[in-house]
């Protein structure tokens, strides 16, 4: 959740600098992204397969990523309007998998709230999409930007929060490492 929820947020650094990237950059940097997560997603899975159906639903939203980064890779040259078909897609099932993932694991996680959040957000962004893909490569980066930079701040979250409630990583940013010496 932590990686995914970073490489979103680097993804927003990229298209929102840069919102007059040609379609093709726009192009390899979404299927970059799209890849990276994928692959995130598939990792995960493989980690909490005991977990029969969460984690075919994180493989399968990783295998679309996979997919629409691969697609996105082998026809760089696509279209603004197929691209934001593809983003379209790809936000909407994911989001929609990620909201179910989230309304299963909401004994787990005391804040599952913010991963249904993320997902939500991510469903309305490829409706948007969908809604309006005659925008341009400027206006999909730009909505593509906002919506990496809310998922994936809402994915920060929701990882501190597993990680502090599970006790993994839940030092102070301020304070020294367990363990360490400090001199006085």
């Amino acid at each position: 959740m932590g990686a995914r929820g970073a490489a979103a947020v680097v993804f927003r650094v990229l298209t929102l600098f840069w919102p007059q990237l040609t379609v093709l950059a726009l192009a390899w940097v979404f299927g970059a992204y799209a890849l990276a997560d994928g692959a995130m997603l598939i990792a995960a899975a493989c980690r909490h397969r005991h977990e029969r159906r969460p984690a075919a639903a994180c493989a399968a939203a990783g295998v679309l990523g996979v997919v629409a980064g691969l697609v996105t890779a082998m026809w760089p040259g696509l279209t603004a309007l197929a691209l934001v078909v593809v983003a379209g897609v790809w936000a909407i099932v994911t989001g929609c998998l990620e909201l179910w993932l989230a309304t299963r694991m909401r004994h787990e996680l005391r804040h599952a709230w913010w991963w249904r959040a993320s997902a939500v957000v991510s469903v309305a962004v490829g409706v948007l999409l969908w809604l309006r893909p005659e925008a341009g490569a400027v206006a999909t980066a730009l909505v593509l930007g906002v919506y990496a930079l809310i998922a994936g701040g809402l994915l920060l979250a929701a990882w501190r929060e597993y990680r502090t409630r599970t006790g993994h990583g839940a030092r102070s940013w301020t304070g020294p490492a367990s363990g360490t010496r400090v001199a006085h």
